[in-house]
């Protein structure tokens, strides 16, 4: 982002108009016009920008994040504002009229040569919208998209109005950037001479080779990336990815790039394909601007036209015709030898029986012995005529003797076209409804309707065959609505060079959702039943490792997101580039998106009712709960039947987790089962995948964020007044609990409401804003806390509110009533031998890390009880893992 010195130093250097200036200051001064929303058919995103200093919205990840990344590490984009101030637009409508309205451009670029407001737009869109008569968006004649309506208004104020095509999007040059954007940043000190030298050394009698050999050698992917992007070392950096470590070409130098290029252009063939001429018919096929076009019918004003994604288009005749002339749309490529597509197309078609068959006939024609002649002399000269036939047609003798009885008989259907029409007429009319009728009723209504037309009835299976033509996920959405018909809808499939939707490598998305685990628990001291417990969980999306997990009796609220955020920096020093979640408000909260934003990451927010978006940890926690969960007394699979239930088998009465037992037990779970369990999608373990990718993609330490206490006040969440008030003899009271600073006794903060915050995981401590700084403040019973690990005090704080949330007198917690729960436990031999556990492994344990302010920035999990209920697994496959 331009200082003040460069952006009049940018003003005078483009000569931009007084009107213009001022302009560009209303929107550099301003919020942008709206917020930016997940749809049924869009990914919202939230892009952390270090060149603005602040989040930059986009409205897909397809389209306008791709051209942020574009923006972010082009050096001649100075700044770049989303969802500025309106524009009035004035054009020519789809129906012939002149339309007037105001839009919200989606962005406003301060670049070297171009100062205005640029709209994105897929291909797609910009297409329909010429082909509907509309002239607010046009192409010029070298097929660049315009809105002329966009540039008179920014003529008016001195400025430039852009659209920009998802035609653009270079997805391999997206991709690599994103890989790379770590080692552009400041924080990434330069490789040394020792290691450029011993680098250089590995090309010393080879001018390129591939990534994946110079990792094999020993060579660390953090010194190469930073040499690529620093260009000491070179790359295609347009057409190769990175991340295909086997097949990426590194060069030693520019020139060594430029000798391989030259070589390779001499080798390619120069010869062209020849186009088919455009014939305007139905059925024909035709090519606009790279995209394959079919044409479903011809009339004498309207051409309607179909893409690859069955996107239906209306084109006006003329259009078309004036496309055709200028080149635009050209025909699909002639084959140099359309004989061999024609032999690939019976070989394809053709099946087993007839791959049988036409071996058959060949054994006969070239036998290897006598017993391979089964046919008379007749029949096998005929053969042999259809092989040498087949030869002179198709290339290959083979494919004549192929028998073409598949497409033998009539395809016409046998039934009369008018019952064929009364039928789909009552399955729209009367099935395909909201609340529809049933398959019964309206086949009782074709009955009637043929009777009355004297047509002959059809059979119930006949009907109900019809039905079945329709596509499942069409007819469930007719019936029941488009929520109901997700579970029928095709699943998306990547089909391009776009960024995985899974990422690169690790630690490049992580996906955040909460779940209600299927298990009963009770109070450590009386047993008495807390109900269930909520889980949050921070999952790598490319390794599927569980990076972080926190459980809370409380429902959640954006305080279990700021919290597994805490958890994963505690335990990795470091979150995923990109955050994705649900629509759901904890994930909407200004304390969550700040979080993210100081931490340099992205959030997308996933559409609404699309849980596949989400799948893969959905998936976990349907795998949790089959292999674990489900496994445990006290579990909730006996409730789901509850009229066959017995009370001698009620859950309830048999729960006996507390949550210190139950969370021991969950990180035994995923160290010793799940992270080393052979994923059906990966082909290895989660662990496996991660030590490979961070092998591979580099550890990227520059980048780690350190657990200090700057940070851990960063994370704490406040109540939810949000401030409370100074009393000049006992604090401020957060959550039941007095807390005391020294500060307090000035008497300017007496009786003043000061913002709080609080440590859901030390409830010794908390934090107050006095003025201008965080003042810590200390509990009341904090030499009772003291004496206690956070884990402990966490678990006992979530037990005891929420067993006083069950009493139907709502009573307040103190902290002398969570003191004396520690005071009261009574110590039995199991709980002795817990407690010399813990201060044998005080050192290690994940707490240790909050008391110091120092933590590994890639620890492994917190060791396990010496004997434990995972140190015995006896292997069986349990639906996609291995266990």
């Amino acid at each position: 982002m331009l200082n003040s010195a460069q952006l009049n130093d940018y003003f005078e250097r483009t000569k931009l108009s007084s009107k213009a200036i001022q302009k560009i200051h209303q929107i550099r001064n301003s919020e942008p016009e709206r917020r930016v929303f997940s749809g049924p058919a869009n990914v919202a995103c939230h892009f952390a920008s270090k060149k603005m200093g602040f989040t930059i919205q986009a409205e897909s990840h397809g389209n306008e994040l791709p051209a942020l990344v574009g923006w972010e590490f082009d050096d001649h984009t100075y700044e770049i504002y989303d969802q500025p101030q309106q524009v009035k637009l004035t054009y020519i409508g789809k129906t012939g009229r002149k339309s007037t309205h105001y839009s919200t451009p989606d962005y406003f670029l301060l670049q070297e040569w171009f100062a205005g407001w640029v709209e994105c737009k897929t291909e797609a869109e910009l297409l329909k919208s010429l082909a509907s008569g509309s002239q607010r968006f046009t192409r010029d004649e070298g097929g660049k998209w315009r809105c002329p309506a966009g540039e008179a208004y920014a003529a008016e104020h001195g400025l430039q109005f852009a659209v920009r095509s998802s035609a653009e999007n270079n997805h391999t040059f997206i991709r690599n950037l994103e890989l790379l954007g770590d080692y552009f940043d400041e924080k990434c000190l330069p490789v040394s001479d020792d290691e450029i030298a011993e680098v250089m050394f590995a090309f010393q009698d080879q001018a390129w080779t591939d990534f994946q050999s110079l990792i094999e050698i020993g060579l660390d992917a953090d010194v190469l990336n930073k040499m690529l992007a620093d260009q000491l070392l070179y790359f295609d950096i347009n057409n190769d990815l990175l991340v295909e470590t086997h097949r990426t070409l590194i060069y030693r130098d520019k020139q060594a790039a430029d000798a391989y290029r030259i070589h390779i252009q001499s080798k390619t063939n120069c010869v062209s394909t020849p186009s088919a001429s455009v014939k305007i018919a139905i059925g024909e096929s035709f090519i606009w601007d790279g995209v394959p076009w079919k044409i479903l019918n011809a009339g004498d004003t309207a051409i309607f036209v179909e893409d690859a994604e069955q996107t239906i288009v209306t084109l006006q005749r003329n259009v078309l015709e004036q496309l055709i002339k200028d080149g635009i749309v050209s025909g699909l490529p002639q084959e140099l030898f359309p004989e061999q597509t024609l032999a690939e197309d019976i070989v394809r078609e053709a099946s087993p029986r007839e791959y049988e068959e036409a071996l058959r006939r060949y054994k006969n024609i070239f036998p290897e012995k006598e017993s391979d002649i089964t046919a008379r002399p007749r029949t096998i000269r005929l053969w042999k005529l259809m092989y040498r036939h087949s030869v002179q047609a198709y290339g290959s003798g083979f494919v004549g003797l192929i028998p073409k009885t598949h497409k033998r008989g009539s395809r016409e259907r046998k039934l009369d076209a008018k019952v064929i029409n009364i039928m789909n007429e009552v399955i729209d009319g009367y099935f395909l409804q909201p609340g529809g009728r049933s398959k019964t009723s309206c086949w009782g209504e074709v009955e009637l309707q043929c009777i009355e037309q004297g047509l002959s009835v059809p059979s119930e299976k006949t009907f109900l065959a019809e039905i079945k033509r329709r596509a499942a996920n069409l007819v469930q959405e007719a019936r029941e609505g488009k929520k109901a018909a997700y579970s029928e809808s095709e699943w998306f499939w990547l089909l391009d060079q776009s960024t995985p939707r899974h990422g690169d490598r690790a630690f490049e998305i992580g996906h955040i959702d909460h779940t209600e685990l299927d298990l009963q628990f009770v109070g450590s001291k009386f047993g008495e039943n807390l109900n269930k417990a909520w889980l949050t969980v921070l999952m790598d999306a490319y390794t599927r490792v569980i990076l972080a997990w926190v459980l809370t009796f409380d429902k959640p609220s954006y305080r279990s997101c700021m919290l597994i955020i805490r958890e994963c920096v505690r335990r990795h020093g470091r979150i995923p580039k990109t955050i994705v979640v649900d629509q759901g408000s904890e994930f909407l909260s200004l304390y969550f998106d700040c979080l993210i934003a100081r931490l340099e990451s992205h959030k997308k927010i996933r559409p609404a009712s699309k849980p596949r978006f989400g799948s893969i940890i959905e998936r976990f926690f349907g795998v949790n709960n089959e292999t674990f969960i489900h496994n445990l007394r006290g579990n909730n699979v006996a409730l789901q039947n509850p009229r066959s239930l017995s009370k001698s088998h009620d859950p309830r009465a048999l729960a006996v987790w507390t949550l210190p037992k139950f969370s021991v037990a969950f990180d035994g779970y995923l160290t010793r089962v799940y992270h080393v369990m052979e994923h059906a999608s990966l082909g290895v373990s989660p662990d496996r995948a991660m030590a490979v990718s961070l092998k591979t993609s580099g550890i990227r330490s520059h980048m780690a964020t350190p657990y200090t206490r700057d940070f851990i006040i960063m994370c704490l969440p406040t109540t939810t007044k949000g401030t409370a008030k100074v009393d000049s003899s006992r604090g401020v009271k957060i959550n039941y609990i007095y807390y005391w600073s020294p500060e307090f006794r000035n008497p300017k903060y007496a009786n003043k409401q000061v913002e709080v915050r609080y440590d859901p995981f030390n409830m010794s401590m908390a934090m107050a804003w006095l003025s201008d700084h965080w003042v810590e403040c200390q509990s009341e019973y904090v030499s009772e806390f003291q004496n206690r690990t956070e884990k402990e005090i966490k678990n006992a704080t979530q037990e005891l509110r929420t067993k006083f949330k069950r009493s139907s007198k709502r009573r307040a917690i103190n902290a002398q009533v969570i003191a004396a729960y520690f005071r009261d436990i009574t110590k039995t031999e199991e709980g002795l031998l817990a407690e010399q556990r813990k201060l044998e492994s005080m050192e290690a344990m994940d707490l240790s890390a909050l008391k110091s302010g120092i933590t590994n920035q890639f620890p492994n999990a917190a060791p396990l009880p010496s004997t434990s209920m995972w140190d015995n697994i006896t292997t069986r496959i349990i639906g996609e893992f291995t266990l």
